[in-house]
């Protein structure tokens, strides 16, 4: 029987929604015949339920309001998926050997010339790749598809914080400032960034639980209608309490050396129930806000803190005090009410601050900055023992970066953090963007004088730099042809031998790349030790020199910062009979993966070293 004996009514609702009926599949249906192109292509529901089976109603906005676009829309989004494939595929032969996507490719992805969030689709897209299985058997993808997925949420908060803070503060919502935070802090999370509406819902179910507890006290949908205003309130302030408090558990972080990865983790604070200042005020805040409640953010002792070097760093996690304030309109300035969020939301009078009757509420924007000042402070004085202090001044770097979409005007702030990305070599083409958007801003001419001085040699100095790692790239595509006298290639991983303080040590690297004799270089470290276990002689290091030199990559445990990068005689390394993993961050900027034996060069690396291939596995066996 053929299919277009069938009703429209029954080959649309019954055959073609079917889950197991495919986008591809409509597709090959459609260029069978004129009538099924006709029928599937008229149909809006078919291609909305298609949009919804194979990416989910992501969207922050749905086209509900237009009618028959679902077939644009999902052609659409099928178009946008290849081009960020064929992006995150092509990344590595544009950006190999420094591993840092490009701006200007993250800026033609998300590139909006339609009247939907493009850039959502994109991250979306992003998301699904870095899942993926076979992209994950890639590590250089995968790092590539992680570092694009980072840059672009950077791109849609950025935009969304410039809005934010644009906003007068009767319309800021600290709520909505924490969850930016939390978004921010969660960049590198993959799909388990913050969810917006998870945390809405979050809010939905405290604040149904909240008039459930009141239906049960009054036996109706909302408080006694004969109670006054004032006791009304309380009795809802009191029931928020009894919710957040007592059956949910929220409590303050106990201690800093447990928590700090989760200080600034939204969704994490409604799992663990455990939050700095901020978040359960913005809970609290949010919930009675909901009820009908307008609380107000206040500092306690403002001006009495101490100094914060000699503050243990659980404190400086928890501070300042920061309470909630309910004024009774109907009352007097000394009828206001203090919540407590840290004491179990304890409601007290105002005669027990006295100091805080004249004391101005704290704006939104003084709550979120104090914050990030946190969120720095660990930042700065902290590092993680696994990874370091490359790791840590890589994670500073995003909030640096936070700080300047929080304050885009500010020249000290973008400054700071150009200054970051030159010492660093990082993200640099965004530091000159956001340069030359202070530049060419009204705002530019207040500053006349020496921050107009400061901005245009910064902003020279990261073109500069720029200019030199393009420079690198460019010269990482020349072909390297191995002479007969190497001894060993690209991907081995070997034992280097060195002094240091006196002492031997024996540490395994990886092999990066090489050249026929000593080159200098600002990036790989030639200095680190004396090679080999012996103090070598004028002559000696002029003999070193002259031999082939390795750049290795390598952990070691005993420095600072362990994850190092090396430029090494020859005659310093021999070979691992068996060879084990090295932890470091750069490793996929160059390789594959690890298959047990050597480490599997990628296309970039093979191109530059051809011959290598046949000597690791001539050497591996």
């Amino acid at each position: 029987m053929s299919l277009l004996s069938l009703p429209n009514e029954v080959l649309i609702c019954y055959i073609f929604s079917l889950d197991t009926i495919s986008i591809s599949d409509l597709q090959s249906l459609m260029v069978s015949c004129r009538p099924l192109y006709n029928i599937i292509r008229e149909s809006d529901e078919l291609w909305r339920l298609k949009f919804i089976q194979r990416w989910g109603n992501f969207l922050s906005k749905t086209p509900n309001s237009y009618e028959n676009v679902w077939f644009e829309w999902t052609t659409m989004r099928l178009k946008k998926a290849k081009e960020v494939q064929k992006a995150v595929q092509n990344m590595s032969s544009v950006a190999y050997p420094l591993g840092q996507s490009p701006l200007i490719v993250i800026n033609e992805l998300i590139a909006e010339s339609y009247p939907i969030p493009i850039s959502e689709y994109v991250q979306n897209e992003l998301e699904e790749i870095i899942y993926d299985k076979k992209i994950r058997e890639n590590k250089t993808t995968l790092h590539y598809a992680r570092d694009v997925l980072v840059k672009v949420r950077i791109s849609i908060l950025d935009k969304k914080w410039r809005d934010f803070m644009a906003k007068p503060e009767s319309r800021k919502s600290l709520f909505e400032g924490v969850a930016l935070i939390s978004q921010w802090s969660t960049l590198g999370h993959g799909k388990g960034q913050t969810c917006w509406k998870d945390l809405e819902s979050s809010i939905e179910k405290i604040t149904d639980r909240v008039k459930q507890l009141l239906e049960l006290e009054v036996g109706k949908v909302s408080c006694a209608s004969t109670d006054d205003p004032k006791k009304k309130n309380l009795k809802i302030l009191d029931s928020i309490n009894q919710v957040m408090f007592n059956e949910l558990g929220f409590k303050k972080f106990p201690h800093f050396y447990t928590d700090r990865r989760l200080y600034s983790n939204f969704q994490q604070a409604f799992e663990r129930k455990e939050g700095c200042p901020a978040v359960l005020c913005a809970i609290y805040q949010e919930v009675a806000w909901k009820m009908g409640i307008l609380c107000e953010a206040v500092y306690c002792n403002q001006n009495d803190r101490e100094d914060e070097n000699n503050l243990p760093d659980f404190m400086i996690m928890n501070r300042p005090l920061l309470l909630l304030r309910w004024k009774d309109s109907a009352g007097s300035e000394d009828d206001s009410i203090y919540i407590d969020v840290f004491r179990g939301g304890s409601l007290n009078q105002s005669s027990l601050y006295p100091s805080l009757r004249e004391q101005p509420a704290a704006s939104v924007d003084s709550v979120l900055f104090e914050m990030l000042e946190v969120l720095t402070y660990f930042r700065r004085h902290q590092y993680d023992e696994i990874y370091g202090l490359e790791r840590m001044r890589d994670n500073l770097s995003f909030y640096v970066r936070l700080e300047c979409s929080m304050s885009p005007q500010d020249p000290n702030k973008i400054t700071c953090y150009a200054e970051h990305c030159i010492r660093l070599g990082i993200q640099l083409d965004d530091a000159i963007q956001l340069l030359q958007n202070f530049v060419q801003s009204p705002e530019y001419k207040r500053f006349i004088g020496f921050y107009s001085r400061s901005t245009s040699k910064m902003l020279g100095e990261c073109i500069s730099k720029l200019n030199e790692q393009k420079a690198e790239i460019a010269a990482a595509k020349t072909v390297h042809h191995r002479p007969s006298s190497l001894k060993f290639s690209v991907g081995l991983v070997v034992i280097c031998n060195y002094k240091k303080l006196g002492e031997n040590f024996r540490k395994p690297g990886v092999i990066v790349s090489w050249n026929v004799k000593f080159q200098k270089s600002n990036e790989w470290k030639s200095e680190v030790t004396n090679y080999p276990f012996s103090d070598n002689s004028d002559e000696e290091d002029e003999e070193s020199q002259a031999q082939p030199h390795y750049h290795i990559l390598m952990f070691d445990s005993d420095e600072s910062n362990p994850q190092l990068q090396l430029n090494v005689p020859e005659e310093t390394l021999e070979l691992l009979p068996a060879a084990v993993p090295i932890k470091h961050d750069k490793i996929w900027f160059h390789f594959e993966r690890f298959d047990g034996r050597r480490y599997l060069p990628n296309a970039e690396k093979r191109a530059q070293f051809p011959e290598d291939e046949a000597v690791t596995l001539s050497l591996i066996g």
